[in-house]
């Protein structure tokens, strides 16, 4: 009987956190707003008033200091991850393949929020063939700045004055045409 109980609660839970972004999605959107059909059907949460990106400035893997700064005039895609999630490294494989043609025109950030483990990130880039910047998190503060909270991979778009216009909660599917489409609506690029 209690395991039965445990099971059921654990469903209830499970199937509960999994609809948190989808519920998320639906909030985020303004009927002031004007539509953005991909993104809306990609689960991107536009952000209905214009919001400063916070600036960070953190060290890639390799030891280069990174600046949000240093990509003002450029859209940017930062995606926090974990390294210890499979599905932050199903997200970060995808995103490289994604990116591959796109790398002039959008910059892409993975900002790993284990960056103590430095070791675990490199590895992952190793074997999963992410040449992307990975940024190192060292003290959570950045993490708060973007409300960053529990459920990761999320992801922040970032327009060409440095202004917050999307929010991406959880897995996404790169390879499917509503991923370019949602991009370019949120950039007006062509």
């Amino acid at each position: 009987m209690k395991k039965e109980i445990v099971l059921s609660l654990s469903i209830v839970i499970g199937m509960t956190i999994m609809l948190i972004p989808c519920l998320q999605v639906v909030r985020a959107v303004s009927p002031s707003q004007p539509e953005y059909l991909s993104c809306n059907s990609f689960g991107v949460q536009k952000y209905q008033e214009k919001k400063e990106a916070p600036v960070f400035s953190l060290k890639e893997i390799d030891g280069k200091q990174v600046s949000l700064r240093d990509f003002r005039g450029k859209p940017v895609f930062i995606v926090f991850w974990a390294t210890w999630r499979p599905t932050c490294r199903e997200e970060l494989s995808a995103l490289e393949k994604f990116s591959r043609d796109k790398r002039d025109t959008l910059v892409f950030l993975f900002i790993t929020v284990d960056g103590e483990r430095k070791r675990n990130a490199q590895k992952i880039m190793d074997q999963n063939k992410i040449t992307l910047p990975v940024l190192l998190l060292l003290k959570e503060k950045t993490m708060d700045q973007y409300g960053v909270r529990g459920w990761v991979p999320q992801g922040y778009l970032v327009d060409q004055e440095g202004m917050l216009v999307g929010k991406i909660i959880g897995q996404r599917d790169w390879s499917s045409p509503e991923a370019w489409s949602c991009v370019k609506e949120l950039f007006s690029l062509r």
